[in-house]
């Protein structure tokens, strides 16, 4: 089962990959054609929107004219899509007839492919009036992907939904009729993809919004040996739009952080090893907030042990936590993570963290038995909650082993939970940002770019703008 978002994910991500979707339409209408022909019909209504929904409609409606079927076809509003507008001038130069007003009276059974899973907010005229005489013309209904509307209070009522890949969350007999899922031809490694797509789920703000409302970061990290994996990770955060971030970190290297990161409000923990003290304590307790913790901690055991303090605090108290480098020492001792937990190892820490090998069955296997999302970095970047599975293989450079890389996809993650976004889905969407940026730098400036440059990447990477030099 897909949701509304993952759905449009995979459109835009199998669009980016190359995908024919051409060839997709033509076998999503073909689809829907087979259907209505079962059921026996000889004379259909379609009616199409502007987009790609409707260019299914249109490739159905070709499909069923060919087969001796009385097709007339009513468009909502012209089409706007270049595939649909293909699809329009196919159906039209096979012969095929275009009414110009929508009566219900033109067909026993209406094919309903105005609105697909792009929908934003309940539908608008001209489409509510479209979707109000539908539903009360009597007629059997099919619609194509979802009832147009869904999944909003307004929508189509159908008596069949051709869907296509997938069932998308929320779909019932209820608000779609006899549900038929038809396979499409998504290839397997599309299905799996993380790549600018997965851009679709970046938190908005609310014009009303205040300070705090986008989200509170608090870090964990650094030792008096390294001062400079928490600032990363903060950073990273901040490249998220969260509007504050505490870093707690040793006195001892507070002077060293306060001269690289203004931005962040620093705070003590311990004197050259972190420590879970009163003041992190409350500040977990009283603010919603994400907790990060583990690169620069070391693995001295006093930081191990105060590393599991502070994890199982957070989830004690509802907040999500993500763990990486260290810190993934003190997850041994937990077990279930209650779901709140995001692990950020590379390889090698994944194999000593759980004494397996780093393999896709691995992951997936280990994230369901300790119930936490686990984005596993490498060459190809895994990720799973232990049901979904998906890699980024693409969206990344062999320059990104250089220190410091991890730490920005740590900060990245809990940026984006922070700005609300689930485990899950900030996950990928960190994979996909990080990872870009670490492309545009190198396309800029080849293997010479600082681990601090590729912050400067981040924000072209999110509005789709290349970064000037």
């Amino acid at each position: 089962m897909l949701s509304i978002l993952d759905s449009r994910i995979l459109d835009l991500n199998a669009e980016a990959s190359g995908v024919d979707m051409e060839t997709l339409m033509e076998n999503a209408g073909a689809a829907v054609a087979d259907l209505v022909l079962s059921l026996g019909s000889r004379n259909v209504l379609v009616v199409c929107g502007a987009g790609n929904n409707g260019g299914d409609g249109y490739v159905a409606s070709r499909v069923l004219k060919s087969k001796g079927i009385n097709v007339r076809v009513f468009p909502v509003l012209d089409p706007s899509t270049e595939l649909c507008k293909k699809k329009q001038r196919e159906y039209v130069d096979a012969g095929g007839v275009i009414i110009g007003d929508l009566d219900i009276k033109e067909g026993d059974l209406i094919v309903d492919a105005m609105l697909g899973v792009g929908i934003s907010g309940e539908p608008r005229e001209p489409y509510l009036s479209a979707i109000n005489k539908i539903n009360s013309s009597g007629n059997r209904i099919v619609s194509v992907d979802v009832p147009s509307g869904f999944p909003t209070r307004i929508s189509v009522h159908p008596n069949f939904t051709v869907t296509m890949q997938f069932v998308k969350e929320g779909m019932t007999a209820e608000n779609c009729g006899e549900i038929k899922v038809v396979d499409v031809g998504f290839p397997e490694e599309v299905v799996e993809m993380i790549g600018p797509g997965d851009l679709l789920a970046f938190p908005q703000s609310s014009k009303d919004s205040h300070k705090g409302q986008n989200g509170v970061c608090i870090i964990v990290g650094g030792s008096s040996d390294f001062f400079g994996a928490p600032v990363y990770m903060a950073k990273s955060a901040q490249r998220m739009g969260v509007d504050l971030v505490f870093l707690f970190a040793p006195r001892e290297i507070h002077q060293f952080i306060a001269c690289n990161a203004p931005d962040i409000i620093l705070r003590p923990s311990g004197m050259d090893r972190i420590e879970f003290n009163y003041e992190m304590a409350k500040m977990i307790e009283e603010r919603e907030s994400v907790i990060a913790i583990g690169p620069g901690i070391t693995n001295d055991g006093r930081a191990i042990n105060e590393a599991e303090k502070i994890i199982r605090y957070s989830i004690s108290k509802g907040r999500k936590v993500v763990v990486d480098a260290d810190a993934l020492d003190a997850i041994k001792s937990i077990g279930d993570l209650n779901g709140a937990a995001v692990l950020t190892p590379h390889r090698g820490e994944f194999r000593s963290t759980f004494g397996l090998e780093p393999t896709e069955e691995n992951v997936m296997k280990t994230a369901g038995n300790i119930n936490a999302v686990i984005l596993l970095k490498g060459p190809v970047d895994i990720v799973s909650d232990g049901r979904t599975i998906k890699k980024n293989s693409r969206f990344h450079h062999q320059s990104m082993t250089r220190g410091g890389t991890g730490d920005l996809l740590t900060g990245a993650v809990a940026g984006l939970i922070a700005r609300g976004l689930d485990p899950l889905h900030a996950s990928f969407l960190a994979s996909y940002i990080v990872g870009s940026a670490g492309l545009e730098a190198f396309r800029e400036k080849g293997y010479s770019y600082f681990t601090s440059e590729l912050l400067d990447f981040i924000p072209g990477v999110i509005t789709g703008k290349k970064k000037n030099t």
